[in-house]
């Protein structure tokens, strides 16, 4: 049970943050040719993942062109905005003006497909099926809208659904083999209707834990965890992994709260209380801002290689909010300890640039040159539902009241 308590704390409400502990002390040799032969941050890659529509509520739609500015503002020429488009939503002319405005700042837009939100239960909807179980009716509803759609970059980005693993994904039960059909069938369908189609993954919650034949403990959720699920992906469809461009992962700290140089490695098993160990060496973690490079190396055991990497959500909530009763309230850091945090995440810390940090137990995100975008969550939601989460101070009617520091560090990125 107190396995099953800490989840849960973790993901709805945070743990309390360590602000003490023991520093890791790291020994550096050959220091000045490790500081010539370090890579270069690549400030391109960042973005920001934009909640215009969270699924469940809207911002009106004049006031999109604001926000979208503001993302223009803080992120590189081409930065990524990531967003959410419902499939009851796939209204062209609507979508078009998302388009447009992130063309008119330089941004590059990625569009992750969804469903629809049930409002009653709490949870998204899993997509419609087919009477047959094939996904061919809502594959060509996606292929036409998005290549209905007047890109300006030349790729076009589409993430397919979001951490399928998760029951608040998928109906309250996630279902390997039904998504493995949804990405066979729908995938190529959008790719014959749109050639500059590049196609990810719906990013996987690399904590949930394994809940078995039950639910989560006092509620009606299930979840399995990564391993699991991409294996059960792998048996029902071997070819699965091959319909993806590009690998989606949601990098998040371990337990959602920590500082990037803590990790660990396995799944919990709800049923035993037990936490399973991997097959992968010992120094890839799950768990970590790095937890891609578990990923990658499940991946290889199914054959694929290479693959780049997006990651389109990671970062931290933090205690400050408009709406103090937001849903998102939990014990974060500061925003000042999260953005110092965040340029750790991003940079590393060569040479122990900021005193009294560690310097090893993970990779900066910019610096790995498999990672081709950097997008945390998130700019710009309701605060009443994202108060803890957002970048910018927002109005329950959408002005932009402010701004938390985070969005000064990408823009002092974005001026490098």
């Amino acid at each position: 049970m107190e396995v099953i308590e800490q989840y849960q704390r973790w993901k709805r409400k945070g743990i309390l943050m360590v602000w003490g502990g023991v520093l890791i002390i790291v020994i550096a040799i050959g220091i000045i040719a490790i500081t010539e032969h370090a890579p270069e941050p690549d400030f391109s890659k960042l973005g920001i993942h934009l909640l215009l529509d969270d699924g469940r509520g809207s911002w009106d739609i004049g006031l999109w062109d604001e926000h979208i500015a503001y993302a223009g503002d803080m992120l590189p020429e081409a930065g990524f905005v990531v967003q959410l488009v419902r499939s009851d939503d796939l209204d062209l002319e609507k979508w078009q003006g998302f388009m447009d405005a992130a063309r008119d700042n330089q941004l590059t837009p990625i569009i992750r497909l969804a469903t629809i939100f049930d409002d009653d239960a709490g949870l998204w909807k899993p997509p419609q099926a087919d009477d047959d179980g094939r996904y061919t009716t809502l594959a060509q509803r996606y292929a036409d809208f998005v290549a209905g759609l007047q890109w300006h970059s030349d790729s076009h980005y589409v993430i397919l659904l979001n951490e399928p693993n998760s029951g608040h994904e998928w109906g309250g039960k996630p279902d390997p083999i039904a998504y493995a059909q949804f990405v066979m069938d729908v995938a190529p369908t959008i790719k014959v209707a749109d050639e500059n189609a590049v196609i990810l993954n719906g990013a996987f919650d690399l904590h949930a834990p394994n809940t078995g034949d039950k639910p989560f403990p006092n509620t009606d959720i299930y979840f399995v965890d990564a391993e699991t699920f991409l294996d059960k992906l792998h048996n029902a469809q071997p070819d699965v992994f091959r319909q993806f461009d590009v690998w989606n992962s949601h990098a998040y700290p371990l337990n959602f709260t920590a500082p990037p140089w803590e990790r660990e490695q396995g799944f919990v098993d709800m049923v035993t209380g037990e936490t399973n160990l991997t097959q992968a060496p010992r120094a890839i973690f799950n768990r970590s801002v790095n937890g891609y490079e578990w990923e990658i190396w499940k991946l290889s055991k199914y054959g694929i290689h290479d693959l780049p990497i997006m990651i389109t959500e990671t970062g931290w909530r933090h205690a400050e909010s408009v709406d103090d009763k937001s849903l998102d309230a939990g014990t974060y850091p500061t925003t000042e300890q999260m953005t110092t945090y965040l340029d750790l995440l991003l940079l590393g810390n060569t040479n122990q640039r900021i005193p009294n940090i560690p310097t090893g137990g993970w990779t900066g995100l910019l610096l790995d040159e498999r990672v081709i975008g950097v997008i945390p969550f998130a700019l710009n939601g309701r605060p009443d539902e994202w108060g803890h989460t957002n970048w910018l101070e927002m109005s329950p009617d959408g002005e932009i009241l402010g701004e938390y520091p985070m969005v000064e560090l990408f823009r002092s990125y974005s001026a490098d």
